[in-house]
């Protein structure tokens, strides 16, 4: 589905770590660090810090990350199509939004305007045949496209599990 109020994204960041970060560009604080994993529940296949959401990624390469930035509640696709989904909250004050690979940092790339504020994300696992403009053709893990949707929030809701993908669902 489809509005002409939503900004799209699309992003082909190296997964190293298996992992891709969406973060607040300027924080230096409540961000991706050592312990985040440590605090999240690994069914989850996302960590989340004040200031940053880690997506866990079935591939140690460059993944395709879609991200759908809305003005408000979004209109969501079906969820049959996806491996699995979670929402959670997001604190972005400098209204700038960095999308990286775990060891990369936010200053390395170019950021996404946003309102500064609270957001809620949602994070999709869909199967793809896509591939990125990068990637190696030997390296195991699913290919999956990471769809990011963000929206303003007033209240923190939290990790939501909306749809639990497979086990164990990497490799």
């Amino acid at each position: 589905m489809s509005d002409e109020r939503v900004r799209i994204y699309r992003f082909e960041p190296y997964a190293d770590h298996l992992a891709v970060v969406l973060s607040d560009a300027e924080a230096t604080e409540g961000v991706f660090d050592g312990d985040t994993w440590d605090k999240a529940e690994e069914a989850w296949r996302i960590a989340v810090e004040r200031h940053c959401v880690v997506i866990g990624t079935a591939r140690y390469d460059y993944v395709p990350v879609r991200l759908d930035i809305w003005p408000g509640l979004p209109v969501f696709d079906p969820l049959d199509a996806y491996d699995h989904v979670a929402d959670c909250d997001v604190q972005l004050p400098s209204g700038k939004l960095a999308v990286t690979g775990a060891t990369q940092l936010p200053e390395e790339v170019e950021p996404v305007p946003v309102p500064a504020g609270r957001y809620r994300v949602r994070v999709g696992y869909l199967p793809t045949e896509q591939r990125p403009s990068e990637f190696s053709e030997t390296d195991p893990g699913d290919h999956l496209e990471y769809r990011v949707t963000l929206w303003p929030t007033a209240e923190e809701h939290g990790v939501q599990i909306v749809k639990q993908g497979a086990w164990s669902w990497a490799y």
